[in-house]
């Protein structure tokens, strides 16, 4: 059922401690039966590399309520994307989510948005 994607599992661990990037993603999270590599997903569903359809529970770790491609979602970043991403300077994204933050908690007075990268992975 998932010869495709054990091979796959497999070659990643050569690769990869853990066979991925993100701890919560490892083999050894989930049952051994369980689809191990995944091709795309569409609302609450994905496929894996063998072409089987599956619901996925945790939903890109608990983090898509909306689902996996959801066609407004994919408009909107495409639109985005056309005008550019990851700039050098400052955009304005940048002091739109600022004003954006700032509006929604009374009291602060300034917000700085970063990305926590943790030595090991992303456990807390």
């Amino acid at each position: 059922m998932f010869k495709k994607s054990m091979l796959a599992q497999a070659r990643l661990h050569e690769l990869v401690p853990g066979g991925a990037h993100t701890y919560a993603r490892g083999s050894d999270q989930f049952p051994e039966d369980m689809a191990p590599i995944l091709r795309r997903g569409r609302g609450a569903r994905v496929e894996d590399l063998d072409g089987n359809w599956l619901i996925e529970y945790g939903m890109g770790l608990r983090a898509i309520t909306l689902g996996h491609g959801y066609q407004p979602v994919v408009d909107a970043v495409c639109a985005a994307a056309a005008d550019g991403v990851n700039f050098s300077r400052p955009s304005v994204w940048e002091l739109d989510a600022a004003e954006d933050f700032l509006d929604q908690v009374p009291g602060a007075d300034m917000v700085k948005f970063a990305n926590q990268a943790r030595a090991g992975g992303d456990r807390a």
